[in-house]
């Protein structure tokens, strides 16, 4: 069942559980209450008339706002599965003691019946949906939704077609038995698996502020929030019509058929075939989200409601009323009703709570009230057949309303992601990652509106040189000078210099990149061309410089598609390659290597976002909040911010989908591996342009028993540019020749600096970059690592032994502090302060350190700012320990 849910309905196995329970709770409910809707439909017209529905209406409107009212206050301390359940039960009783009523002649009991099936319309819409809501976001809600609707029309679909042989066999006053009995089952399965099921879910209502909103605030929240006065608007507009339009349906299908069996037999059979129609439908409905958009989606029922009441303004008859009738369901089912759901998920989480009972209930009510009323007003001096002129006029200002949504949807999206983070593109500017762990500057500029974000160049003193001293310069192992000379070619545009230029955007020292990215900025379109062809082929940290430049010269003009589309294989093809490795033996060497390829990925999907940041001003708000717990609502934002042609490539890969589904995307776009072997993907990974997958690929190999098939590969990075490729290549090539070898430095330290608190969150790539410059020391009991009073250039990170920590060390004060064992770090206090120690370590037994000096840790701290966060995260700890 699980693998049929995921192939075909695209439900994946982490959600089947979830949507089977939901789905069956929704056909069992809709199945029964499909017969009870047949039965109280057609006994009340027969027995009262059409006549009094505008008033039975107004009084289901009064008693709905009610209950309503009730059941907020019940939801302070009851979660939805909890109140369904309740009402579930009371509605079992009260229609089993209706049922004596009726079989006693009692005629009270049909307009009951009346008002309770259409409020039990308006509590299965409140809170079966709350609890949809709750067990799946907005981008899960449009690919399950549709679903969930589709187990709801299923239901009513048998349950309209079996209501005329239930009735022939059981008799149709007993069908109220039947309909007691189902929902009492039902109720008590609700109430005791719903703890279970819903609890593997975070509800809103747990998560979110409870706010009661008075009536007079409700104008102000539909100014600030789009998404709230549509909302409202889509709740009122079809429920002011639809009274209206099923007032018209009741006169002329009653004047139509005589007798209440021709009647329920009709009913029946067009309700059948209606949501028989709308099942089949409804496993096209995601294909339609995703050709046209939910925007243009939540257009069709409006439109679909002016166009029948038009025609029912010039032709009332029986075949415009079961047209109207049949698209009014199947659009209302099939896809307004999926589309509303789904926005829902995107109201701003302290509203969410006030949201299902107001909008879903209320403002329900309210459209129907008013409809209601309407109608009573205008029965006197209108005929049923031109209150279709006044719909239309509704109907035409819900079009306009949803064509405002449609303008606005984009804002909608980011206000809700603005309610959870900082909007740094309306902030100043700021330091974060970059995809090769860089800071990058990232400031208030797009491409319609760029702002300077450093001081201009005729405001600075900038260094006077001749073009051939400088481009010498740009080479000189003096970062200083480096930087001078680029900073030169801020006023002297020389084309000359613009390729090392380039090269000087890789440079560790902030200063020296700062300088070529303004000086490549003051070429501008002159050299994009050349920009465009080095991004494709540049390191990590280079790419974002260029991008930055792109970027903040504001060229317009940039064509980034042969950079996004290579980024993007390369992404789906790391994915193949983490597959692989999945089912291969979990040896230390793997998990290395796979957590790398995630890492890069990540790097990846950062370089993305930043170059459509180029053109799009909220695209770095989007990657942000892809973090966070508004991420489905950034990837359905992502979506409308991109170009359609894109978005089958990007979306898969930030998608909460499965591995398998990622890949298979990935291959229906993208020439990558189709019979995935252990070979192949190695193979592939040691061919890869990034050094440190090449390195990780080899230490994989050399773990392999058998890996002899791998020699040729390894031969050719014998000869690698990096040493550490080279000395990996030569430790596989041992370990595949049978040889004893130690494992290489390199890993060890990688593996070594994993279990230091002060690294945490660091990726492979940067325990590599630390990996390379530390040096290895070791300490004989009784050395002093440390001496108070001196000073100290180095930090270091205790490998293996005991280091105990003196006050007035070697003098009659000497105090013994603490001792302290490996995964622990000294020297980091003068690398901020530049104060002398304060206290004296010594090695209390035989210890191995990793030494790095202040100069190069600062450098480090530079380029990935991460280990400055844990610096900060372990002073506060050791502040906290003190303060007690």
């Amino acid at each position: 069942m699980k693998r049929f849910l995921e192939k075909y309905l695209k439900i994946y196995v982490h959600e089947s559980s979830r949507f089977l329970w939901l789905a069956s709770i929704f056909f069992v409910i809709f199945f029964v209450t499909a017969i009870f809707r047949t039965y109280v439909d057609a006994a009340f017209l027969k027995r009262y008339g059409p006549q009094y529905i505008p008033w039975m209406l107004v009084i289901n409107a009064l008693m709905t706002f009610v209950v309503f009212a009730v059941a907020e206050r019940l939801g302070r301390r009851f979660v939805d599965h909890v109140l369904l359940s309740g009402f579930l039960m009371v509605y079992a009783a009260s229609v089993i003691i209706l049922f004596f009523m009726v079989t006693a002649d009692i005629s009270i009991a049909y307009p009951i019946l009346y008002q309770l099936l259409y409020l039990l319309d308006s509590v299965l819409l409140v809170y079966l949906w709350n609890i949809a809501g709750d067990l799946f976001d907005t981008r899960q809600g449009k690919r399950i939704f549709p679903m969930v609707t589709s187990s709801q029309v299923l239901g009513t679909t048998l349950g309209s077609f079996a209501t005329k042989p239930i009735t022939l066999l059981i008799g149709e006053d007993p069908t109220l038995i039947l309909f007691g009995v189902v929902c009492l089952v039902t109720a008590l399965y609700l109430a005791k698996t719903g703890a279970q099921v819903v609890g593997h879910a975070v509800p809103k209502a747990a998560t979110a502020k409870s706010a009661s909103r008075k009536l007079t605030e409700v104008p102000g929240l539909m100014a600030k929030y789009p998404i709230i006065r549509y909302l409202i608007i889509t709740g009122i507009a079809p429920n002011l019509l639809l009274p209206i339009f099923f007032y018209q349906f009741s006169i002329i299908a009653n004047n139509t058929f005589t007798s209440e069996q021709s009647l329920i037999s009709f009913l029946s059979i067009f309700r059948g075939i209606t949501t028989l129609t709308t099942f089949v439908l409804l496993f096209f409905v995601g294909r339609m989200y995703q050709s046209i958009g939910l925007t243009n989606s939540s257009l069709v029922h409006p439109i679909n409601f002016s166009l029948i009441f038009a025609s029912l303004t010039a032709f009332f008859n029986i075949y415009v009323a079961c047209y109207g009738q049949f698209t009014v369901i199947l659009i209302q089912r099939a896809i307004a009703g999926p589309v509303n759901k789904v926005l829902f998920n995107v109201i701003p989480a302290d509203l969410a709570v006030w949201s299902r009972t107001f909008v879903r209930g209320t403002v329900l009510k309210i459209g129907m009230l008013t409809g209601s009323i309407l109608m009573i007003v205008l029965k006197p001096v209108l005929s049923a057949q031109y209150f279709s002129v006044i719909a239309f006029a509704v109907a035409v200002y819900w079009v306009i309303e949803t064509l405002i949504f449609r303008k606005h949807y984009k804002r909608i999206l980011k206000q809700v992601i603005v309610e959870k983070q900082i909007d740094f593109d309306q902030v100043e500017s700021v330091r974060t990652f970059d995809s090769g762990g860089a800071a990058m500057e990232l400031g208030p500029v797009s491409v319609e509106d760029r702002k300077e974000e450093r001081a201009p160049a005729a405001a600075r003193m900038l260094p006077e040189m001749e073009p051939e001293v400088a481009l010498k310069l740009l080479d000189d192992p003096n970062p200083s000078t480096r930087a001078e000379a680029a900073a030169a070619f801020i006023a002297n545009k020389d084309i000359r210099a613009v390729a090392k230029l380039v090269r000087c955007l890789e440079d560790t020292d902030g200063d020296v990149r700062e300088a070529a990215m303004e000086a490549l900025m003051g070429y501008q379109e002159k050299i994009l061309p050349f920009l465009e062809a080095s991004l494709v082929e540049a390191r990590p940290r280079t790419k974002q410089g260029i991008l930055e430049v792109i970027r903040l010269a504001g060229l317009k003009e940039f064509e980034m598609i042969p950079f996004l589309g290579k980024e993007l294989e390369q992404a789906y093809a790391n994915l193949v390659a983490i597959r692989r490795l999945d089912a291969m033996e979990p040896t230390e060497s793997v998990k290395l290597l796979k957590q790398h390829l995630k890492e890069l990925n990540e790097e990846t999907l950062s370089l993305i976002f930043y170059a459509l940041w180029v053109s799009v001003a909220d695209m770095r708000l989007m990657y942000l909040a892809l973090k966070s717990e508004t991420a489905s609502i950034a990837i359905e934002l992502v979506e409308n911010s991109i170009s359609k042609e894109m978005s089958p490539y990007l979306i898969p890969l930030i998608e909460d989908v499965p591995l398998n589904e990622k890949i298979e995307k990935g291959k229906s776009v993208f020439p990558l591996i189709r019979k995935e072997t252990d070979e192949r993907v190695l193979t592939y990974l040691a061919g890869s342009q990034d050094p440190v997958a090449r390195m990780l690929a080899l230490f994989v190999m050399a773990e392999i028993r058998d890996g002899n098939t791998y020699v040729p590969i390894i031969e050719t990075l014998l000869n690698d540019e990096f040493g550490y490729v080279r000395e990996l290549a030569d430790y596989a090539m041992k370990r595949t020749m049978n040889e004893v070898v130690d494992m290489p430095d390199v890993i060890s330290r990688i593996n070594t600096l994993k279990d230091f608190g002060i690294f945490d969150g660091m990726g492979i790539r940067e325990l590599h970059a630390i990996a390379s410059v530390v040096n290895v020391e070791t300490f004989k009991p009784g050395d002093v690592m440390i001496r108070e009073g001196e000073e100290n250039s180095s930090i270091y990170l205790v490998v293996t032994g005991k280091v105990t920590i003196f006050t007035g060390f070697g003098t009659e004060t000497q105090k013994e502090k603490v001792t302290i064992g490996s995964g622990s770090f000294l020297g980091e206090l003068s690398l901020f302060t530049r104060l002398a120690p304060n206290a004296t370590c010594v090695a209390a037994e035989e210890t191995v350190a990793y030494v790095l000096r202040h100069h190069q840790f600062q450098e480090i701290m530079r380029v990935y700012p991460q280990i400055g966060i844990n610096l900060c995260r372990f002073f506060t700890m050791k502040l906290r320990q003190t303060s007690y």
